[in-house]
């Protein structure tokens, strides 16, 4: 004893000097060393442990010292005799019944402590070697209110391991679940008992004040709710739904307990979001009864009662999941297929209930219900149920007032605003969630309700814009203009999303709903009648006229009075206003523009006839240049050219194109446009970088308007102009210009004549744009200018993952301008990406014509390919996976020699060098990181995002190199499935193969296309390729490692049986996937697919070279017998009559290379906890009657043989 008090004396202050904040930092990582040494050497762990857990020491002390006894459970347990055990187990319940304070005195960490010893001598030895558990735990309750709320610990903790977190090994996880479920009965009318006890105890002090009394009970009563939580949702549904439902009737009765509520609603949340067979489902349908809705109803009065409470709040939430879990159910159980199922009868009473929460001032409890209501739309049968047709009108009426976006935190102004400060950090975060997530779900149910419930949806739309059009235009408070939180832009905001939801449903749907034609003309009359100047609430008046247009289909005179409202708001403007326009202004003149392309887009037919006003008007102003801005023309001509494409007429759409590109062809073919685009200093010159940038100088601004009007009139002409979908038409109108040799057609763009001559320009800009970043370029720039060169910061929080998708509004009387370099930095990122997007176009647009330009790769590889080494990563991706990946997608088999071997064998060499640097430069970044400034950590972390980005790319765009594409293909019709594919393709420029119709099975793409055949005949690109493929396993990403290994199989299939490896290519191929497994191999995806493109490798090249042995010696616990075991079985000396199961090979495999898989950062120094099984688990068969010990009797087997 006195070895052992003079440990304790040491351990005590080992642990107080760690705990001690004024400690210096030596004492105390010596202290952590001594007393972690103590805890895996000592051999007095145990005694020390039961001595510091005594109750007269502190409750740090105590707690080290069930944490030894904790350690020694887990880790010496398997080392300990039979008596040893016993001893140890007699000592644990002996602390527990004597060795702790009182109920309320005891610190929770300290019964945590002692739960988890007793849970793991559990996880060892129940049921096989320790049966009397759970009488041993009954005795122990009978202790008092601080034993039973251990005991109910033990019970959570247990559960907890065994079901939820499944962290044992699997046959002792069996055994405890077994054993568990073997005496759930048990279990659950014990916790049932308590939970009765307790809570009638509670309530009995209550009434007599024994405050302390009533306190004990609750606690554990609380802790009778919390480890009820860890078994009801997966427990046999007898036991739940278990004497009358007793459980659940206690559950709705605490729900009006202040102190009990939250854990009761949890446990009811559990049970009503079971799953399971459908039939075991069926008594939940009992909550749906009268008194239950009322007993929720009752429950979330009263918390809404106190006031905005964050604990009322929780529990409100709770409760309304309740409410929605039930609507699952119903979802689920709601079928005439099911035997003896009828609606329940208080389902009116639940859509009340669900309704009053629906209604509440808190946008997130009222958006937790609307996927209830889209279920019950989508529900076959509950979608016709007359109740829920009859409360539908109700919830469309409430939706006028849930639409309207209030409730920002930083505002007073709804009561939406208390619940939103519990909810969101900010306005934006409140914003984006009202945007994303509730608004949006709101519009799906009022789609689904149009289609469903046409005349109610469409009547509710009516009487909210009968009432918004004659209700007088409202300012906010103190205002006297229109601002974001004006009551009549609230309304109009949240009526043009209703309008716009009710049209879809109507209009854009596969089947759609009767359409009410005269309801919906009335309805169109009166938006174009209105006569409004405010452009906010103009701009919200054309959302409705755009997502009424169909209806011209039966009313083709309200078509000229539409285009006049667009084309008046094309050109709106306020007093004073020219060239700098408010916000709303612009907004208000953008979407006119945009609204007449969406309606040519969608509906060329009905437009088609208003074609010759159309054209007119857009003339009249692109004549006058103070009409329109370059942005608003270009997108007008969109709309022409969207029209034009129903003329199916190559001669006159070709016209109209040339005609439209006239001013650019005029402008774009200028000498002194060409001079200052010719290099990179004339172009620095001709846009204004060479000065410093001055706010009010706009000098050069001129230059860039014209440059980017001359890109996007291109880009649109591609883009927007197309041939006719049915062959036929396209040969009578002129699309065809010759055939190939297998006989398919080649089409010819209508913008064709027009654009390839305007190439070469546009080449040249991409050449100097790329000279732009070289550093001479870069050095004669002033320093102030070298933001323009920077991303955006758009573009930046899309890359780190920062959503800002719907910024808090802001006010509208501020003109919508940006600093020179914002102007100049756009302008760049605008002219970079339209040049790849035309060229991208010209590849599909164009076709053969394009890919037959004499020389055309090498003037990609003099523009697009110059300087690379000075573009960073973020102009890299548009070339990639814009440009290239078009190129490679759309070019004609013929074009695969001259065009993409050369442009490849340039890109893939410089790509792999890039790639392999800087992943170089990230690998040395990590290990002597020392970032000082959260700038600097920003921008490593944007730089090296980047880096992954596109590395991703890159090898997205060798797979569609290399690997065959496959589609669907249809069950009837292989036309139907060819029609899926780009017509490029249906023609026969691309490879495509088709999947077998009904296969379940889809191709693996294992195998090689024709280009990428034609690809790797080229030594040195098909060496770029490889190499980077591979290698790519091994870079600190898991994407890439997983598209690389998904790459690999075809390539190293080809390269085998084309010419076969050399020893040392064959070991390099190799040792990249063992690196691989070894660097990603923690991820399941990935070590699977390594694993299989292991031994696809091994299988294949180890009978050819031996050193491949030697390769896998190098593994940890990989031994030559092992290995020898394994060739001899599965390689070498296969048997092909008995061929051995995938599966079986896979895994001999797995083990062979487990000591090269790499683990989790948590789990590398993770001390592996050994439990040992224990004997099975004998189960008594039930006997089976004999026959012959049946009574005799007679059979009239006798009578068979009878002679009478």
């Amino acid at each position: 004893m006195g070895e052992t008090a003079e440990y304790v004396l040491q351990l005590s202050e080992a642990v107080n000097a760690a705990m001690d904040p004024a400690v210096a930092q030596q004492k105390r990582m010596e202290a952590y060393e001594l007393c972690e040494k103590f805890k895996e050497t000592s051999p007095h762990c145990v005694a020390c442990g039961v001595e510091m857990s005594n109750v007269k020491y502190p409750p740090v002390i105590r707690h080290f010292g069930l944490q030894l006894l904790e350690h020694c459970a887990r880790f010496r347990w398997n080392n300990m005799g039979g008596q040893e055990k016993v001893i140890f187990k007699d000592t644990i319940i002996e602390l527990l019944k004597h060795g702790t304070l009182s109920l309320v005195e005891e610190q929770a960490y300290i019964k945590d402590g002692l739960s988890r010893i007793v849970v793991e001598m559990i996880k060892r030895e129940w049921p096989q070697q320790w049966p009397t558990l759970l009488a041993e735990l009954d005795q122990l309750c009978q202790c008092g209110e601080l034993q039973t709320e251990l005991v109910l610990f033990i019970l959570l903790r247990l559960v907890e391991d065994v079901v939820a977190f499944q962290n044992l090994p699997s046959q002792r996880r069996r055994d405890l679940l077994q054993a568990l479920t073997a005496n759930m009965g048990e279990i659950m009318a014990f916790l049932l008992q308590l939970l009765q006890q307790h809570t009638e105890r509670y309530k009995q002090f209550l009434q007599s004040s024994q405050e302390q009394q009533a306190a004990l009970s609750c606690r554990v009563a609380q802790a009778v709710l919390l480890t009820l939580s860890g078994y009801v949702d997966w427990v046999n549904c007898q036991h739940v739904f278990a004497e009358d439902l007793a459980l659940l009737k206690m559950l709705y009765n605490l729900l009006g307990d202040s102190n009990l509520k939250l854990l009761a609603a949890e446990c009811l949340h559990l049970i009503v979001t079971r799953k399971g067979k459908v039939e075991d489902r069926r008594p939940l349908l009992v909550l749906f009864s009268e008194d239950a809705m009322c007993t929720i109803l009752n429950a979330a009065r009263l918390a809404c009662s106190v006031g905005v409470d964050e604990e009322n709040y929780i529990f409100l939430k709770k409760l309304c999941q309740v409410l929605t879990g039930l609507g699952v159910q119903l979802c689920a159980l709601y079928s005439p297929d099911l035997k003896d199922f009828s609606r329940p009868p208080n389902f009116k009473s639940y859509l009340e209930a669900l309704l009053s929460f629906t209604q509440h001032p808190s946008i997130h409890v009222s958006n937790m219900t609307m996927a209830t209501y889209l279920a019950f739309l989508r529900h076959e049968h509950i979608s016709e149920d007359p109740v829920l047709k009859e409360i539908i009108p109700q919830i469309l009426k409430l939706f006028t007032e849930k639409l309207q976006r209030v409730g920002f935190p930083s505002r007073d102004d709804s009561p939406s605003c208390e619940y939103s400060r519990l909810d969101f950090d900010s306005d934006d975060e409140f914003n984006y969630f009202f945007s994303a997530v509730h608004r949006a779900q709101q519009m799906d149910l009022i789609r689904l309700a149009t289609q469903v419930y046409t005349e109610e949806t469409f009547q509710v739309a009516c009487e909210w814009f009968n009432h918004v059009i004659v209700t007088p235009l409202q300012w906010e408070q103190g205002k006297d203009k229109c601002t974001p939180y004006s009551p009549s832009y609230l309304q109009w905001d949240a009526l043009s999303c209703f309008m716009d939801s009710t049209m879809w449903g109507l209009f854009k749907v596969e089947n759609p709903p009767p359409i009410p034609v005269q309801g919906i003309i009335k309805l169109l009359k009166e938006i174009l009648c209105l006569q409004i100047e405010d452009p906010c609430i103009l701009s919200f008046v054309l959302t409705c006229v755009s997502a009424s247009h169909p209806i011209i289909k039966y009313a083709p005179e309200l078509l000229d009075p539409m285009l006049d409202k667009l084309f008046s708001a094309a050109v709106f403007s306020l007093p004073g206003q020219t060239k700098t326009r408010t916000r709303p202004v612009q907004n208000l003149r953008r979407h006119a523009c945009s609204a007449l392309v969406r309606m040519c887009k969608d509906h060329p037919d009905l437009m088609m006839p208003a074609f010759e006003k159309i054209y007119a008007q857009i003339r009249r102003l692109s004549a006058d240049p103070d009409q329109l801005t370059q942005l608003e023309r270009v997108t007008l001509n969109e709309a022409l050219i969207l029209i034009s494409n129903k003329f199916k007429n190559f001669v006159r759409q070709s016209a109209l194109i040339g005609e439209i590109l006239q001013p650019v062809r005029e402008l774009w073919t200028a000498d002194n446009f060409k001079e200052a685009i010719s290099c990179a200093e004339s172009f620095v010159g001709y846009i204004g970088l060479n000065h410093v940038l001055l706010e009010d100088n706009e000098s050069m601004g001129s230059n860039r308007v014209v440059l980017l009007f001359c890109i996007t009139s291109i880009t649109a002409s591609l883009k927007r102009a197309e041939w006719p979908n049915d062959p036929k038409e396209a040969e009578a109108g002129g699309f065809i210009s010759s055939h190939l040799a297998n006989g398919n057609p080649i089409y010819k763009n209508p913008s064709l004549p027009h654009v390839l001559p305007l190439l070469e320009n546009v080449l040249i800009i991409t050449r100097t744009f790329n000279n732009m970043w070289s550093p001479e370029i870069r050095n004669a720039i002033p320093a102030e200018n070298n933001k323009v060169y920077d991303m955006q910061e758009v573009d930046k929080n899309q890359i780190l993952g920062i959503t800002i998708a719907s910024p808090a509004p802001e006010p509208f009387d501020v003109q919508a301008s940006k600093s020179q370099a914002e102007k100049i930095q756009g302008f760049l990122v605008a002219i970079h990406d339209n040049c790849y997007h035309i060229l991208a176009s010209c590849c599909q647009s164009l076709g053969h014509e394009f890919y037959a330009i004499p020389g055309l790769a090498a003037q990609l590889i003099s523009s697009v390919f110059v300087n690379l080494q000075y573009l960073p990563e973020f102009r890299l991706r548009p070339i990639i996976r814009v440009f290239m990946k078009a190129l490679v997608h759309y070019c004609p088999v013929e074009h695969y020699n001259s065009v993409l071997v050369p442009i490849l064998s340039e890109l893939c060499s410089y790509m792999f060098g890039r790639l392999s640097s800087s992943w170089e430069t990230l690998n040395k970044r990590a290990e002597t990181s020392d970032l000082s400034q959260e700038d600097q950590e920003t921008q490593e972390i944007l730089e090296e995002q980047l880096i992954r980005l596109v590395t991703r790319e890159y090898l997205d765009l060798l797979s569609a190199v290399c690997k065959k594409r496959y589609v669907p293909s249809a069950s009837k019709d292989e036309g139907a499935a060819l029609s899926a594919v780009n017509v490029n393709e249906a023609m026969g420029d691309g490879e495509v193969v088709m999947a077998e119709a009904g296969s379940s099975k889809k191709p693996e793409g294992e195998e090689l296309s024709e280009l990428g055949r034609c690809i790797l005949q080229n030594e040195s690109l098909c060496q770029s390729i490889v190499v980077c493929v591979y290698t790519a396993m091994s870079w600190m990403d898991s994407a890439t490692c997983l598209k690389a290994a998904n790459l690999c199989q075809p390539l190293f299939n080809h390269l085998y049986n084309s010419s076969g490896l050399s020893c040392e290519a064959a070991k390099v191929l190799y040792t990249a996937i063992l690196r691989g497994l070894e660097l990603h191999g923690q991820h399941d995806a990935i070590q699977s697919a390594l694993v299989i493109k292991g031994l696809h490798h091994y299988e294949i090249l180890r009978p050819h070279y031996q050193d491949l042995a030697q390769i896998m010696l190098q593994i940890p616990n990989c031994d030559k017998k092992s290995l020898d075991q394994f060739d001899e079985k599965f390689i070498l000396h296969v048997d092909p009559n008995k061929p051995m199961s995938e599966k079986k090979r896979r895994e001999a495999y797995k083990k062979l290379v487990a000591g090269v898989v790499g683990k989790h950062i948590g789990q590398e120094f993770r001390r592996e906890v050994h439990i040992r099984d224990l004997p099975p688990i004998i189960k008594l068969s039930k006997p089976k009657p004999s026959v012959l010990d049946d009574e005799p009797r007679d059979t009239g087997l006798a009578d068979l043989f009878s002679t009478s």
